[in-house]
């Protein structure tokens, strides 16, 4: 990149304060810290050119992918999260409004001679869930099941989960699961069918919108359930732009997506693990490589609380593992962008953008652009240690790191910080 393309990537207030990100078709459904939709066209716009392939392997709901596709890019997306994948899924794959329509009579048609249905039991179902709303939920999902035309299923999917969320005894716009106060609970008494034929208008409006935009036009993006630590399914040095958020921390302290998720998933019939234990930092590892950037902050959270220490090791070892997996896939000259937040822990500042600049030597480090993040939903400041009185500030900024490729694998073949990454890309050579 030239200097005056780093120049120009500085000028752009990255914060996009008067843009939502849920905006547009990625309003369809809720997810937790969705990438702002600007932030990732400009950085596709500047850095790929069209027909490049833009890989998100932590796309969560689809924000990178939607937009590589909407600027004519090849787009693959990675994540361990079935309903991240079911959203992104629908949202990339456009559909026209009489044909959802259509899909919706053919649901009230088999819901007015469907008998009772008996509901699927899981784990706490009559915690979450009143006992009229487990049956209307049975029957709509059984509806939705027998008709089998698939893209619109998988649509009326997506409606269905965003009826689960609101007909359970949750909270509302919470993230994490927590149950109504008791008063609330008592008056709360959720009719399903209505708000399924509510949110679906919805969703059908915000659909037609996007097919008036892009018609059936966009390339077919490749979304597939992986784990980014494991080698990744892509042919090795085959991506242009390698654009992403990966957590900013382990589940336990900062985004539960297995949380968000797992009721939804439940009644999907896609729960088979907890996916915050099954996420970064989810079992105790230790971190084998120093990282001088990690090295003062690792020593002040291990004198105030070891075992915290040992998770914070164990979340860096994880993303270090995935960061070589992804480091394989980038072209030479090819570009990786990584939107983070340094998190605190016991009140000591993690400075997770300059670890991933040393993670990867093969990079150099192109820039850092500081981003606001404009939440009017998130407080300035929280209680991490749940100590009545003791507060910390709230992730309220986070960095665009900009990296590009320098240097081949096999370049590094001889210097043992990179022999795992030389390891990866022949693993993925045995299994093709």
């Amino acid at each position: 990149m030239t200097v005056i393309g780093i120049e120009a990537l500085q000028q752009i207030d990255w914060t996009f304060r008067d843009v939502k990100a849920k905006e547009g078709i990625h309003g369809l459904h809720s997810y937790p810290a969705m990438m702002a939709p600007p932030v990732a066209q400009r950085l596709i716009e500047m850095l790929s050119q069209p027909s490049a392939t833009v890989l998100d392997p932590f796309c969560g709901s689809g924000t990178v992918i939607v937009e590589a596709l909407r600027l004519g890019r090849n787009a693959i997306g990675f994540d361990i999260n079935p309903l991240a994948l079911l959203i992104a899924e629908v949202k990339a794959n456009p559909l026209p409004p009489k044909a959802l329509w259509d899909a919706f009579e053919q649901v009230q048609m088999v819901l007015r001679d469907m008998p009772e249905v008996e509901p699927p039991r899981f784990a706490n179902i009559d915690y979450w869930f009143k006992p009229q709303v487990q049956q209307q939920l049975a029957r709509l999902k059984a509806a939705i099941d027998i008709l089998q035309d698939e893209p619109s299923r998988k649509f009326r999917l997506v409606v269905f989960s965003r009826v689960v969320r609101e007909a359970s005894n949750t909270r509302p716009n919470e993230f994490k699961l927590f149950r109504l106060p008791p008063e609330k609970l008592k008056r709360h008494d959720p009719d399903v069918f209505a708000l399924f034929r509510e949110r679906f208008a919805e969703c059908a409006a915000i659909m037609g919108e996007w097919w008036q935009c892009v018609g059936g036009q966009l390339p077919k993006p490749r979304l597939e359930r992986h784990d980014v630590r494991k080698p990744l399914p892509v042919e090795p040095e085959s991506v242009d732009l390698v654009l992403t958020s990966p957590p900013y921390g382990d589940a336990r302290t900062t985004v539960a997506y297995g949380q968000f998720s797992r009721l939804s998933l439940q009644w999907l019939g896609l729960w088979k693990e907890d996916l915050d234990k099954l996420g970064l930092g989810g079992q105790i590892r230790p971190l084998q490589v120093a990282l001088p950037s990690l090295k003062d902050a690792m020593k002040a959270i291990g004198n105030k609380d070891p075992k915290r220490a040992r998770e914070v090791q164990a979340f860096y070892a994880d993303l270090r593992d995935c960061l070589l997996n992804i480091a394989s896939t980038v072209k030479v000259g090819g570009y990786a962008v990584f939107v983070v937040a340094n998190r605190k822990v016991k009140g000591v500042k993690l400075p997770t953008d300059e670890a991933i600049v040393e993670m990867l030597p093969e990079f150099v480090h192109i820039a850092s652009l500081p981003r606001q993040i404009p939440n009017k939903r998130m407080p300035s400041r929280n209680s991490p240690s749940d100590v009545p009185g003791q507060t910390d500030e709230t992730m309220l900024e986070e960095n665009i790191v900009i990296l590009q490729k320098v240097k081949s694998a096999t370049d590094c073949e001889s210097d043992p910080e990179q022999f795992r990454l030389l390891e990866r890309r022949r693993q993925y050579s045995v299994r093709v």
